[in-house]
């Protein structure tokens, strides 16, 4: 007998609440309930191959909401004897009520006071944020992260850390286009929870501290200038007993000292950008400054890309009362900010876009991007057969029409894509080349009148490499067609593709059918019919041949 698992969660386990204006709470439903519920059974059979699915399967889903005075519970479940799984989209508790300028945060939260401070990191705690007129001040406390252990009981092999607290302040004044801002995160760790053996774990206590500011100001309504930056104190190890060294390389340290716990394991990390720009309907010019130390890092953000420095143009200009668009940067990447890498990488990112809507029938819409990346020994000479440099470029060209009149409506689309990635390095570029073209042209049909649609694919891959090519060719059609006032309708999408591997060919054939019908409100019933056949033939392998049906029948109850 086939076991049945049900999953079913619970509303008030899975509570989300969204900011909730105290001042209208009167004016909120005391209780309202949307969402749906969805039941299908499918049927499903192959010949040619073993099959990949169960024969018979059920499904009752549903994704109903619950609001209770505007505080909303979203909830989902699945009840199937395959599908052994549920997703629980929410969770976490957490409430953020408003009443005029102020918010209170409570619960697991994500706030933002800077991106490198608390850059939208998960705290479990308090806080709250006030905006008085100009002002902007915030405070959040709480947990970061929960410690974790190795489970015994399941074998998983977790990773031991302890839990982290932390507290981030912030104080803004000011305006979109005028506005300045400092903001502030000290974190540490603590071994409350932790479930590990404290003698002998090889797990470090951390601190970190962080010091945050941000400015904006525009000139004129069209100059802007932009900037923030950090810095970033960490200490790996709380309880070493080594002193802080002060060499060449860590002089910024004697002057903080004195205001926090540092020792031997204590470095601090500079993080800044900046820009100005020009901003007009007609044309925009930005030009920005990143700079990220090596090993630079925050407790309040989940990831940062370091050891990076980057130079960014960005101009942009419209034409022709906005209907010819034109758009670009380019800029250069650097690493190796402290010349301790045996190679630095330079890399050289570029893109131009240009929309053109040359009638309210035609245009067309191009793309140009160029990623170049060249290694170069440093401290040490490298051997040149050991250094990357490569180009990546991608150009893309779509013309667009579009014929409309009482009766019909028609679209031509024709795309054509060709990308490459070239090795410039002469001993593995033979092996690394990657060259590639992609074009499709599709053609829709809809008659409005009989609420019928028609649409014709035609595709084509081709992938160049040293191993040799691999082709695809393909056709689509579809047909949809309305009936009983847009009661009934019914649809049907096919391909067919045939691929030329280097050691063989394949041919795919998909159909599809599919029938919804709406007989009154909210309620809706479904049909889908399926078929997938594959033959494939390789050198020195027996041809293979299968064919898969799918069948399915559904129930959807929408409120």
């Amino acid at each position: 007998m086939t076991k049945i698992n049900l999953l079913l969660v619970l509303g008030l386990c899975s509570l989300t609440a969204y900011s909730q204006d105290l001042s209208t709470i009167k004016n909120e439903k005391p209780f309202a309930i949307s969402g749906r519920i969805d039941a299908r059974t499918i049927m499903y059979s192959s010949s040619g191959i073993d099959g990949r699915r169960s024969p018979f399967t059920y499904i009752l889903s549903g994704a109903p909401t619950l609001s209770f005075y505007g505080i909303t519970v979203p909830i989902t479940f699945t009840i199937s004897e395959q599908e052994r799984n549920f997703s629980q989209p929410f969770n976490q508790i957490g409430l953020s009520p408003t009443y005029k300028w102020l918010t209170l945060h409570g619960g697991y939260r994500n706030v933002r006071f800077s991106p490198y401070t608390l850059a939208g990191h998960t705290v479990l705690g308090g806080g709250a944020e006030l905006r008085p007129g100009k002002w902007e001040i915030g405070f959040m406390t709480g947990r970061l992260n929960r410690s974790t252990s190795i489970d015994t009981l399941s074998g998983y092999l977790t990773p031991e850390s302890f839990s982290r607290y932390g507290s981030a302040v912030k104080v803004g004044y000011g305006e979109r286009g005028k506005k300045v801002g400092i903001s502030f995160l000290s974190a540490k760790d603590s071994d409350k929870g932790f479930k590990g053996n404290l003698d002998s774990t090889q797990v470090k206590k951390a601190s970190n501290a962080v010091l945050g500011a941000d400015f904006e100001y525009t000139f004129f309504k069209k100059l802007l200038i932009f900037g923030d930056g950090a810095v970033s104190v960490y200490t790996k190890d709380i309880h070493s007993d080594l002193e802080v060294d002060i060499d060449s390389s860590r002089k910024g340290l004697n002057q903080i000292k004195d205001l926090f716990n540092l020792n031997a394991t204590s470095e601090y990390y500079l993080a800044y950008s900046g820009g100005i720009g020009y901003i007009d309907k007609i044309f925009s010019l930005k030009a920005a400054y990143k700079l990220v130390e090596p090993n630079f890092q925050s407790m309040g953000a989940y990831y940062f890309q370091n050891d990076l420095r980057n130079i960014t143009i960005s101009p942009s200009l419209n034409l022709l009362k906005g209907k010819l668009r034109l758009n670009g940067s380019i800029g250069i990447q650097e690493d190796n900010q402290k010349k301790k890498k045996l190679a630095s990488t330079k890399r050289v990112i570029s893109l131009a876009n240009v929309s053109w809507d040359l009638s309210n029938s035609f245009g067309f819409d191009a793309n140009f991007t160029n990623f170049s990346s060249n290694s170069e020994p440093t401290v040490a000479l490298v051997d040149q057969k050991y250094l990357l440099a490569q180009t990546n470029q991608n150009l893309s060209l779509t013309p667009r029409l579009v014929l409309n009149d009482k009766q019909k409506t028609q679209v031509f689309i024709l795309s054509y894509n060709a990308s490459s990635l070239k090795d410039l390095n002469e001993e593995s570029s033979h092996d690394n080349d990657i060259f590639t073209n992609i074009a499709y042209l599709n053609y829709n049909l809809i008659l409005n009148q009989s609420n019928l649609s028609v649409n014709v694919g035609l595709n084509y891959v081709n992938n160049k490499m040293s191993i040799g090519n691999i082709a695809n060719k393909g056709i689509s059609l579809g047909v949809s067609k309305g009936l009983l006032k847009n009661k009934l309708n019914l649809s049907s999408q096919n391909s067919y593709t045939l691929s030329e591997l280097t050691n063989g060919n394949a041919s795919i054939i998909n159909l599809g059918v599919n029938a919804a019908y709406l007989p009154v409100k909210n309620h809706q019933f479904s049909l889908r019919f399926a078929s997938l056949m594959n033959n494939t033939s390789l050198e020195d392998l027996d041809p293979l041949k299968y064919q898969e049906f799918t069948g399915e029948i559904g129930y959807t109850f929408s409120f």
